[in-house]
Parts: C-alpha cells; structure tokens; sequence
C-alpha cells in the first residue's frame, strides 16, 4: 500500500494514446500553458498499440519544453493495459485521467489542485467539443456540475451517475489509485467496470468546483463513440455481459445503502444496449438468457431486460399486503410475487416473517427490484386469530408510520392479508383495495371447515358498527373474512368463473350482488421468459429418452393414481425408452404408491426453488399436472398455479381433468379424465406417437379388471408393510416410555433418599467434621 508521504506534491495526468496524431496536439498545447506552477505536474503519455507519428509529435513537445515534465513510455495494446502502466509511474499526490482527444482550460490543474484533499475527489466543469463543427457545448453530463459547487453530500445518485463513472475529469488520491486496477480483458465498458470496484473501498469526499471558476475539461464528441457502435453479439452482449461481472465483484463489497443502489443502477446502462440488440433480434433470446444465466450474477437487473423502460418505475406506489411473502418458499407467496413481476410496477410490501418456513432467496433478489419499501412484521406461521390479530395490529403501526396509500392489494388463502387490508381500508375508506382470494377460504372440497369460530366479542363488535347484517362470534374466521373483503373492497380477484359462483354460493351471508358487481377474473400469471432462465438447473436429463417432469405432492384431492395407471398400460418395450422425474416434498408417499414397474423408471427428487423450477419446465418433453378432485363441492373451484408455469415453458402439457372442471375447458397438448383409465390409455398412447413416432404402445395382455385387481393387492401389501412399520415403532415408543418410567421412579427414590439423609440426624452429627475436611482440601 503507497503512503501519501512517499509521493511528491502535485499532480500526474495519466494519458493513454493510439493514433492520437490528428489531435494530441490541441492537449499538448493546453498541458504547456497550464497556469500552475510546472514543477506540480506531470504528463505522463502511454503509447499502446500500433504506431503512427504520435511519439514523435510528443517527443518535439519534450524538446521544446523542457519545463514541462513530460513522461513517454509504451505498453501492451489497449487502454486498460496503458492506465495500468500509468498508475504504476504515477508519482504525484494525486493523479488524474485524460483521453488524448480532449484538452483541458489554462487554469484545469491549479484549480483542482486548489481543492485537493487527501480524501477528496475534485470535479471540475464538463463540456463536449463538436467533432465537425468545434462548437463548445453542454455534454449530458454537464448538468449537475453546472447547478451545484462545493461538496456534494450526496453524490451516488442518478443524476451524478455518468459524471463519477467517466474516467476522465476528476483528481483522485493517487495512493488509492495505486491500489486499482483497469480491466485489460474488456474492451469498452472499462471506465464504469474501474469506479465500480474502486468507489466501494472508499469513503470519499466530493467537491464540485464552481463553473465561475472555469475549470473546465472539453471533451471531443466523435463519430465512432461507443454508443455509435454498430448492433452485435459481441459488443450488445458479450462486452456488456463481461462489464456487468465486474460491476457485480464491486457490489459484494458496497457496504451502504446508497452504495449498493448506485452500483446496482450502474448495470442500467449495459442493459439497454442488450435490448436494442435484442429488438432487432429476438430469436436470439433464449441463447442471450442462458449467457446471462451462465455467470451467475449475484445481481442482474432481469426487471429492465427486454421491457419498454418507460412503462417501468412508476412514482405512486401501491401496497402489497401478504402474509407470506418472498423469501417464504410457499404457494401464496410465489403467486404475489408472479403478479409483481408480472404487472412490471414499483410496489411497496408488507409481509409476515414466518422464519420457520423454507426460504428461496433466489427470488427473493429479482423481487426486490420492484421493491421501494419492504416491512417485515415479526410473527410466526400460525392460523389462530390470535395470531391473525398481531398480524394486524403490529402492520398497522408500521404503516401508520407512513404517508396514506392511493392502492393497496392483499391475497389469501392465509385471511391475515385480507384482515389487515381491512383494518387500512377502515381507517383510510379513500384507498383502492384489490383483493384476490386463490381458492375459497371457508372449505375446501366441500367438506372440511378450515378455521374455528372467532369467538372475539370486542372484535365482532367493533366490526358490526361498520355493517347492516351483522357477523357473529360464532362464525367461522375464514368465512368472516370473505364476507368482509366482499363489502369493503373494491375490486375481487378470482381465478375462475367456477370459484366465482362457487363462493357466492356455501357464504353463508347474501353476497350475490357484491361478488358479481366487483368480481373480476383474472387466473394465475405466467412469467416472461426471462425468469426461466435466471437459476439455470444442473439437473441431468438423458435426452435419448421421453422425459416426463411431475412437480407437486400427493394428498387426499390429488392421488396420482391416474398418472401409475397410464404408464403402467405402456409394454415394456417403451418403458425402456422413458423415465419419469417426480419432484415432491412427499418422497416417501411416492415410493409407497408407485407401482413396482414405474418405480424402475422414475427418478424421485426432492423439490427445488421457484427459478430452478422454471428452468426445469422448459428442459423435459411432457409435464404432467392433475385437477384436485372437487370432493362434495358442486362445481371444482380449483386451477392447478403450476399450469401458468407450465405454460411459460415450451413442453407439452399432460392434464387429468375432472369433467368440468376449469383446466378441462382449457386448450392442453393432452387430456384424460379423472379415474377415467381408459382416457389416461389414449393419451399416453398418443403422447409417445407424437414424440416418439411409435405406434401400437399399449400391452394389450393386460386387462382392466386385471390390472385393478393386481393394483390393489399391490397397495394392500403396501399397507400391510406401513401397518407393520407404524406397529413396530409403537412398541419401540411402548419400551420407551416404560424406560422413562422406571428411571423416573429411580429418580424419585434418589430425591427421596437423599432428603432421609438430609434430614438425618447422622448428617447433621458429622457437619463439624465436614467442614474440617473441606478447610485442608
């Protein structure tokens, strides 16, 4: 690390040039007339790559004036490799960068020096020079140097972007240029890619030398600028790609707020030039998505990639309000966060912690990017009312700390979203509430009650002040909360028309007319194709086989069972040709159900995070997905979330739809019905027709009834087995809890044994004695 004691005073212009012969001299004629004194600067110029008359003409400037201390020296070929070579000559205090093209005000370097501190950077007054006309004039970055003077207290802002990230105008502490370094692999980008990795090791002073002052750095504007350059993967992909990297290696070490926002914002830039390729070719999408994907950004601004910039970062923010939320790794959580993305607006959120749930903190970085304000509410994942009540209550002081919102939207299925929506739209009746509900909250399949009474008098009263027909203690939390999200909000959001008319029916309360009046459908989103390629899965697929991907977990409404049978129909010729990936928190179920024969050729996973789901969509053949059955419902309410997924993916689609249902109106590459095994038979045998161009796949040998009967001996033995296991384990709790008995008896006889002694009169006789024993220890 260089001292500042072991450099000497003054100045080093560090210089790079290549083929600089039709202009070098403009600055060598504006370095010799500087105002300050010679001996407090010196130039130093570094030729780098192929040679034309430049050395010469600065070797003429050396002879002719002598006063001036002027440096020649030579590196390897391009700019980054010439800056380097400078910072290793530099010897002055501080050091500044000037490109051979440009020129410098008589008075550039006294000024600087002027206000030079040894934790200060020194800006002076930025103006472009036009290339074919000579006309002086304001640059895009002239703007804030031109309105403000002095230190700068808060210089990492958008306005002040371009000016701390152009390599040239400013006077830096050459002890810590001493410690950086320009990039030679890249080819342009070089100036943001250094400030990026040099800024954060800082804490750096600014000054803004005033314009009346005219310390001015006259930049030529010319025709073969960087943001001239002609569309190409090279340059629009590979070379900002590469920028974008080391941006990121500086963003690991920003250790503010206001630093990781610049540095972040620095990648706007690289981003845009992506899109103007990617405008005039969009079949190279997916090649540029897996290049993005193959560098594994800590931070990739996928929000701008691809998207219109000027529909993006709306200034009226809208509130979020979610009890689970990303990082939470669950259903809900993911599907609020789909419609931010897919809504493409600034939000603010306000979610439960839930620490003891899975987290996916993957997604949780491309959310972010919507994010101005996020508030995280302490609470533990729990459906009580209790629970639901602290939910609301701590919200509710969090958000009345802050300026009343235009719109608020809330989710459920967990009714804490919808319940402190409420308690804001109570308190603010002139904010827009949306409310979207997934499936219905009361029951689900027509027959299991979801939440217990309220039974909070002070609550339902307080409510019923607000109301015509009054709610009871006694009714069902979930169905309150329907009720009420239906008359206070102002807009529902439903999946299905099935969920419409079904909710509007088992409500116990009269909201026909509510529901339909602010009922909009509006089913689950489905991702742009960037976010499929954001988490690029590892995941190896044997592509001289049909792959057929399952994501999900079995229950009582979605048994698989449809999926064994069809597979099972298949001979065994074909079986040999196909493998089934399943990718479930159920493991353990799938191995108990599966039959013998489908186990063979099935790879059992455990579930992934959402990005590396999506990428996994678009890599297998077939996807397979099922309807929850309705149960005693009279209509299925439900729409398979993962479908929208699926549907962003350019696999084929295999639903089982029960008659009716919403999915089976829907347009799929293929479809059986529910516990219909001769339509799950047609559509296998059409799917490996279509993939494998291969007819006649069924074992016809096996016949229905047979196959059913052999089915289920199959799962009674597997009963049988789990029957057998769950007995063994009751005896081992059995000889464990008799274990904990008897030394629980032993423990009792010491305590109690002990106390005899303790209370003996033999104890008490031989204290003195003990405590002559314990004096010689």
């Amino acid at each position: 690390m260089v001292k500042e004691s072991n450099l000497e005073k003054g100045i080093s212009a560090i210089i790079p040039t290549y083929k600089g012969e039709a202009f070098i001299s403009k600055l060598l004629d504006s370095l010799i007339n500087q105002s300050i004194d010679p001996k407090l600067f010196e130039a130093i110029f570094i030729v780098n790559g192929e040679l034309d008359s430049t050395p010469d003409i600065i070797k003429k400037y050396q002879e002719e004036n002598p006063q001036i201390n002027i440096i020649l020296t030579y590196s390897e070929p391009g700019v980054c490799n010439a800056r380097n070579a400078g910072i290793d000559i530099a010897n002055r205090q501080y050091t500044i960068f000037i490109d051979d093209d440009d020129y410098i005000s008589y008075n550039y370097f006294e000024k600087l020096y002027q206000y030079a501190k040894p934790n200060r950077i020194v800006i002076g007054t930025f103006l472009d020079v036009n290339e074919n006309t000579g006309e002086i004039q304001e640059s895009y970055l002239s703007k804030p140097l031109l309105e403000s003077s002095g230190i700068n207290t808060n210089p990492y802002t958008d306005e002040m972007q371009g000016i701390l990230t152009i390599t040239t105008d400013k006077l830096i502490p050459t002890k810590d240029v001493k410690n950086s370094s320009f990039n030679p692999e890249l080819k342009n980008g070089v100036d943001i890619s250094y400030y990026a990795r040099f800024y954060v090791d800082y804490d750096f002073e600014f000054y803004i030398i005033d314009k009346k002052e005219k310390a001015i750095y006259y930049r030529l504007w010319r025709d073969n600028s960087i943001s001239r350059k002609p569309l190409s993967y090279d340059f629009n992909i590979t070379d900002r790609l590469k920028v974008i990297n080391d941006i990121n290696k500086g963003l690991k070490k920003a250790k503010t707020p206001a630093m990781v926002g610049f540095i972040k914002s620095l990648t706007g830039g690289q981003v845009s030039k992506i899109n103007k390729y990617l405008e005039k070719h969009p079949n190279d999408y997916i090649k540029i998505l897996k290049d993005i994907a193959s560098y594994n950004f800590e931070f990739f601004p996928y929000k701008y990639l691809n998207e219109n910039l000027n529909d993006l970062d709306n200034s009226k923010r809208e509130l979020i309000i979610s009890y689970a939320f990303s990082p939470t790794n669950i259903t809900t959580s993911n599907s609020v966060v789909k419609r931010i993305l897919t809504e493409k607006k600034n939000v603010d959120v306000i979610y439960g912690s839930l620490n003891e749930l899975n987290k996916d903190y993957s997604l949780e970085k491309i959310v972010n990017q919507f994010l101005i304000h996020k508030i995280e509410v302490e609470t533990e994942f729990s459906t009580s009312w209790e629970n639901i009540k602290n939910f609301v209550k701590k919200g509710m002081e969090e958000l009345n700390k802050l300026p009343v919102y235009e719109k608020i939207y809330s989710r459920a299925n967990f009714a804490h979203s919808h319940f402190l929506a409420l308690e804001y739209k109570l308190a603010h009746p002139e904010t827009y509430w949306r409310a979207e509900f997934s499936d219905p909250l009361i029951c689900a399949f027509g027959r299991d009650r979801l939440s217990p009474p309220i039974e909070d008098e002070e609550y339902v009263s307080r409510i019923n002040k607000h109301l015509k027909e009054k709610i009871s203690s006694k009714d069902d939390i979930n169905c309150i909360c329907e009720y009420l999200t239906f008359l206070f909000c102002d807009e529902i959001i439903l999946t299905n028309e099935n969920q419409k008319e079904l909710m509007i029916d088992i409500n116990p309360y009269d909201v026909t007319d509510i529901v339909n009046e602010k009922a909009i459908i509006n089913t689950h989103r489905t991702l742009d194709t960037k976010y499929y390629y954001v988490n690029e899965s590892n995941y190896k697929l044997d592509e001289n086989r049909l792959n057929f991907g399952y994501f999900g977990v079995i229950y009582n409404a979605r048994s698989f069972e449809d999926f064994i049978n069809a597979f099972d129909s298949l001979n065994d010729d074909l079986k040999d040709k196909i493998t089934l990936h399943i990718f479930t928190s159920t493991k353990t179920v799938f191995e108990q159900l599966l039959s013998s024969d489908l186990y063979k050729i099935t790879n059992l996973n455990p579930p992934v995070n959402f990005l590396e789901f999506l990428n996994l969509t678009t890599k297998f053949d077939v996807l397979l997905v099922e309807d929850s059955n309705k149960g005693n419902f009279k209509l299925n309410p439900y729409l398979p979330s993962k479908l929208s997924d699926y549907q962003g993916s350019d696999a084929a689609i295999w639903g089982i739809c029960e008659e009716g249902s919403i999915m089976d109106s829907l347009n799929l590459d293929y479809k059986s019905k529910l516990n219909d095994i001769d339509s799950g038979k047609k559509a296998i045998e059409k799917i490996i027709e279509d993939k494998l161009n291969l007819k006649n796949s069924l074992n016809t040998n096996i016949k229905t009834e047979h196959y059913y009967r052999q089915r289920i001996d199959q799962l009674t033995q597997k009963i049988y087995e789990l029957v057998s296991v769950a007995q063994e384990e009751f005896k081992k709790d059995e000889n464990y809890e008799s274990k904990i008995n008897e030394l629980n008896l032993k423990v009792n006889e010491l305590e109690h044994l002990n106390s005899e002694i303790l209370n003996s009169n033999s104890w008490k006789a031989t204290e003195k004695l003990r405590k002559i024993k314990r004096k010689f220890k």
